[in-house]
Parts: C-alpha cells; structure tokens; sequence
C-alpha cells in the first residue's frame, strides 16, 4: 500500500466528517489564554477568539461547510504548504470556518489545485477561468492590499511559474517585491526588539511576515538568475532573519507554540532535524539557496558586463584575451585563459553550492519514516511532519541540479560573445529557431547555455555527473509519486535533457570518427547510459505535464529533436557494441 496521500481517506474519512481524531482531543489550554488575552493584529480579520483548533477542526468537516472549499484547502495544504509555509495553520483555520480568509486567496488555492482535483476526484476545474478572473480581482485591490491579499500574489507568482506564462511571473514577481519592500518586510530585524516581551500574535505576525518575504526573495532569484537581470532586492538591503524552527509550528491542532520567539540551530545535525520533523528546515534550507543564488547571479552579471574590458585578442587565449575585474575590489585579475575556474570567485561558488548540497538531509535517510496524512486533524503532526519532510528533500535535490547547470554552462568562450551556430550539430535555422522558442521563457544568455556546445570541459563533467547522480537518486525514491514535485522539478528534468542531448550527438561525433574503444566521456559506455538517463528524464518530464504546465518545455525538447537523437544513437551504439 503506498505511503502517500490517498484522496478518498482525507475527503471521506471512515472517522465521518464530524468525528475527531484522537490528536485533536489533547488539551488547548495555552491557545485559550492567548486568544483571550491578546487583541487579533490587524492583517487578519477577527475571528471567534474562543475557539479551539478542535472546535473549528469540527467545523471544518461539518455539513454546514462548504464541501468544494474543504476539497481545495486539503489539497493545497497536503501538496504545497511545504513548498509555500506562508500560513499559521491552526490559525487560518480558525479564520477559514468563521469565513474571515479573503475569498480572493481561495480563489488562489483553487488554482493551484486544479489540476490534482481533476485528477483524483474527476471533476473538471476551468483553471484559465479561474486565473483570469484573479488577475481582475489583483487589479482591482492593488492600491488597497491586505495580508491576504499579498498571500494570494505569492501564490499566484508560483502558480504563473509553474503554468511557465513566464511574462506573468515577471509581472507578480515585481509587484511582490514592491508591496514587501514597501511594507518594509524586507528590514523587519534591523532594529532590536525585546523578544521576551512580544506577545504570541504579534509574534506570529512577524513570523508569516518573515516567511512571505522570503519565498518573494526566491522567486524573485529564480526570475533574475534566469531573466539574466539583477535582483530586485539586493543583499544589502536584506535585514529579515530567516524564519523560526519549532516544529510544532506546522501542527494544526496547536493554536500556539510553547517558546517564541524561535530562531534555527546552524550547527543542527541531520538526526536530530529528522527526530523532530522540524520540516521549517527545509525552508531554511531554501533561503540558503537563495542567497547564494543571488550571489551566483551577480557574478555572472558582472563578469561580462561590468567586470571586464575587451583587449586585442590573443592566440593563445581561449576567452580571446579577455581581462576581468572582481566586484568591488578595483584591480585588475589576470586573463582567464582556458576555464572561469581560474576565478578564484567561480571556485568559491562552486563549492558552496556543492557544499549547500551536501549538507541536505538525504530523502533517502527518510524512507520509512513519518505517515501520510489520513485525517485533516493530524496536519504537521510528527510523523506528517516527516512525511512532508521527505518530500520537501527530495524536491530540493532537484534544485541542485539546474543552478549548478546555470553556473557552469556560462563556463565557455561564446559566453562573452555574440551567439553563433554549431554547424557539426544543427542548422542554422534549427538554431534560429531553437532561440526564437526559448526567448519567450528566458534570457538570451541563458538559452545559449542550453544550445552552447563549447563549454569549458571540466564543467561539462560536472554538468553530466550530477545528472547521473540524479537519475541515481530518483531510481533510489521512485516511491514519491510525481505530483509531490514542486516547480522547480520539471527545469531541473529540462536542463538535464538539453545537457544529455547535446552530450550523446557529440558522442555520435566522436564515434562516427573513430573506431575501436577508448573516447573517454564521449565512448559507447558513457553514451549508454546516457540514453538510458535521458529516456528516464523525458518520461518523467512528459508526465508531469498533468500538474505543471510544462507542454512549452516538451515542444523545445522535440524541436531539439530529442526523440529522434535517443533513436539515432541506439542505433550507432549497437552498431558499436
């Protein structure tokens, strides 16, 4: 029996929709104290301040609410909370059943749910309906913005990357970091508080204040890395900590934690963020990503635009006797001859990414670990947590894989140059159109770096050997079911496919050429297992087009003609063999 989410046991429990599970029968004594005492914060509209979390749990599943509400709510806090910890939920779900959350963030939670309603319950939801009218209702409050209402454009940000209307994500991206900067939640730590004397609501405030700033922060990362434009939100404007680590944070049936304010232990070990289900971890995690992410950004950017002057170039130079100047320190690094790794800079973010990925808790070390959820009541308890915990790491393993492909696939001469055509691979009019396609998803830089055949060979390597590592790690947790991705997942599975499509027909090159063993990356061994990777990729890329709008991302693959290079060189291999 699989261990994951089964639809039917959270919408038509065998508990009955009234019945509590025996985790809701625990005592509330802390949440009534707090609720009575402490006036509501004004970014959330009051709510019934007696009410426990048992009490509006039952009303959650009582025939008074409505049945599609309930359907979309489960959803999304089972398959994206993790991804988007932008709520208390005890609290929201207080708010939910005394009808006080904005029907617009609803709304939002309904599109992103779309697809996984229509598939486990088979009702068709109109997700470009639901979209569209959004987008009128975001146009309409934009002078006027609530907590949810800022919610909602974070929301739909990733549902706009997900759905790859990349024009979109640009869009809420720049509106998201606007109303956060405005609001100041970029700074909320600049000044000193006296911690001890923060009320629990003013506490829980700045914490989903401090957890909505950071998932704007990454969004916009991921669109300036991949827009080939600098953040939105600089480093040194960054004064927001990152968020608390309690665990019990995530519990819906605990309407406040024990001990705030909460900060998290760097020097915390895998077993023990594993024994606690600390599942906020995970989003720490992420935040280190993403300002690394930033740095990576800024590097790239500087590089070419404003950290190098051209010189008369030089035989001998592979980058054509290109000087480059560091950042901020004024003197002049010696020409980069053969490779970027001659950066010491570029060395550094190489192992700090590798290191960011090193220091991941395994998904497999989880495997067996935590349950799934059968009951809405036992949302963030411990073994959900782990459960949730499991996911949310293999997820990030996935993360690794496109940034590290972005940083060394600039690793190239024609990085600094006007794009060209590879004649021994492609046309000129394939090529032609290959980036008049991905034009309307990236940068021009970057979609060179998805088409370049020239990249330096030692960041080739790398490239390719973390795709094998990866198809490795995906055979090893093959159990998680392809909905619990996140939208990262189906770029990670793209670039991998473009490295490995231009890697098997250099391999065909190189054995149309030469006969006889030998070719190091570039022999039949190598390309065997390549095949056997991209076959693996493209299956999964393709299946995921039920719950990412990913059909964009296959139309590229097949005008690279991924198809018919895996037919090519099964052919040529056993011609080899």
């Amino acid at each position: 029996m699989s261990r994951f989410l089964t639809i039917d046991s959270l919408l038509n429990s065998d508990e009955g929709p009234t019945k509590m599970h025996p985790d809701m029968e625990r005592e509330q004594s802390a949440a009534s104290e707090a609720t009575a005492i402490h006036k509501v914060p004004e970014y959330l509209p009051r709510w019934d301040e007696k009410m426990t979390p048992g009490e509006a749990m039952r009303r959650f599943y009582s025939a008074q609410f409505p049945g599609e509400t309930r359907e979309v709510v489960i959803f999304y806090f089972e398959y994206f909370y993790g991804i988007c910890p932008i709520f208390h939920p005890a609290t929201f779900l207080c708010r939910l059943v005394c009808g006080s959350v904005d029907p617009l963030l609803i709304d939002v939670m309904r599109a992103k749910t779309a697809r996984l309603i229509t598939k486990y319950t088979g009702r068709k939801v109109d997700l470009d309906a639901i979209i569209e009218h959004i987008n009128r209702r975001l146009l309409l409050d934009l002078e006027s913005p609530t907590f949810d209402y800022i919610r909602a454009v974070v929301l739909m940000t990733t549902l706009s990357g997900g759905e790859c209307k990349f024009m979109s994500y640009n869009s809420l991206v720049c509106l998201a970091c606007s109303m956060v900067t405005r609001l100041g939640w970029n700074s909320l730590d600049l000044s000193p508080r006296d911690a001890k004397r923060i009320p629990w609501l003013e506490w829980a405030e700045l914490e989903t204040q401090r957890r909505t700033f950071w998932i704007v922060y990454q969004l916009d990362a991921y669109q300036a890395l991949l827009a080939d434009r600098p953040v939105s939100i600089s480093e040194a404007r960054l004064h927001t900590g990152t968020p608390g680590s309690d665990c019990t944070w995530d519990d819906i049936s605990i309407s406040q934690i024990l001990h705030w304010p909460t900060r998290h232990l760097q020097s915390i070990d895998k077993a023990t963020i594993i024994n606690t289900g600390a599942l906020s971890y995970t989003f720490i995690d992420v935040c280190d990503l993403t300002v690394l992410l930033s740095q990576i950004n800024e590097f790239l950017w500087s590089i070419r635009q404003r950290a190098y002057e051209r010189q008369k170039p030089s035989r001998n130079d592979l980058f054509a006797g290109m000087t480059l100047f560091l950042e901020g320190e004024g003197e002049r690094v010696p020409s980069v001859r053969s490779s970027l790794f001659e950066l010491p800079r570029f060395r550094s973010l190489h192992e700090a990414l590798t290191a960011w990925y090193r220091r991941l808790v395994p998904a497999d070390d989880l495997l067996g670990i935590g349950a799934p959820l059968g009951h809405f009541s036992q949302f963030g308890s411990l073994g959900h947590r782990q459960h949730l915990m499991r996911v949310r790491y293999y997820c990030l393993h996935c993360y690794y894989v496109p940034f590290l492909h972005l940083l060394h696939l600039a690793n190239r001469p024609s990085y600094f140059k006007a794009a060209k055509t590879e004649p021994e691979f492609c046309s000129t009019e394939e090529y032609r159109v290959l980036r008049e396609m991905l034009s309307s998803s990236f940068s021009g830089r970057t979609n060179d770096s998805l088409l370049a055949y020239d990249v330096v060979e030692e960041s080739w390597q790398i490239c390719l050997d973390s795709i094998f590592e990866l198809s490795e790690f995906l055979d090893r947790n093959r159990d998680i079911s392809l909905e619990r991705s996140d939208q990262i997942t189906p770029f990670c599975l793209f670039t991998s496919i473009t490295v490995l499509i231009r890697h098997i027909r250099k391999c065909r090159c190189w054995a149309e050429q030469n006969t006889g063993e030998g070719g190091g990356c570039y022999g039949s061994g190598v390309m065997v297992r390549s095949l056997r990777v991209v076959r693996q990729l493209w299956a999964m890329l393709k299946d995921l087009g039920f719950l990412w709008g990913v059909r964009g991302m296959e139309k590229l693959l097949r005008q690279m003609q991924v198809e018919e290079v895996i037919n090519a060189a099964d052919l040529l291999s056993g011609l080899k063999m």
